[in-house]
């Protein structure tokens, strides 16, 4: 029933062209409120930046987080670690964004190989972030976000 309650509100919410933004104002939340408040270990803009039932799903099936609380538990205990990040990629669309991560110390999560590259697909809503899926492959983390084609460069 919460299920289809939820879908009720996102179809209403779409009829009317709210929760959308556009690719440039969803890489800015990305880089602004995430990656830089990371960066600064600013917890207190990550955490009013992510819904109260936010869902992070990670490259295993059994990782993952079920609301904010346990989200931002996750996020303090891998800031304690740095990461050495070589490379960051930024791809969005209208609801989406693809943070792809570079570094040759991302080798391995819970025994999934990453071959030192991790992909998260953040979708937002009203400029809040309510579901992060990550993905060891670039082709699945575009194809995941509906974005085959924007991330193709000359």
């Amino acid at each position: 029933m919460r299920l289809l309650t939820e879908l009720l509100v996102l179809l209403t919410t779409l009829e009317r062209g709210e929760g959308m933004s556009t690719p440039e104002e969803n890489i800015k939340t990305i880089l602004a409120d995430w990656l830089d408040a990371l960066r600064r270990h600013d917890f207190a803009t990550v955490e009013r930046r992510m819904d109260p039932e936010v869902f992070w799903q990670g490259v295993r099936e059994d990782f993952i987080c079920e609301n904010r609380d346990e989200a931002m538990e996750m996020l303090r205990e891998q800031q304690r670690e740095e990461h050495g990040v070589e490379a960051l990629e930024l791809i969005a669309t209208e609801e989406r964004v693809i943070l792809g991560i570079r570094s040759t110390q991302l080798q391995e999560i819970g025994g999934v190989p990453l071959g030192g590259q991790i992909f998260q697909v953040f979708t937002l809503h009203d400029g809040r972030i309510v579901r992060v899926d990550e993905y060891t492959r670039r082709a699945e983390a575009l194809e995941a976000a509906g974005a085959e084609g924007r991330g193709d460069w000359r």
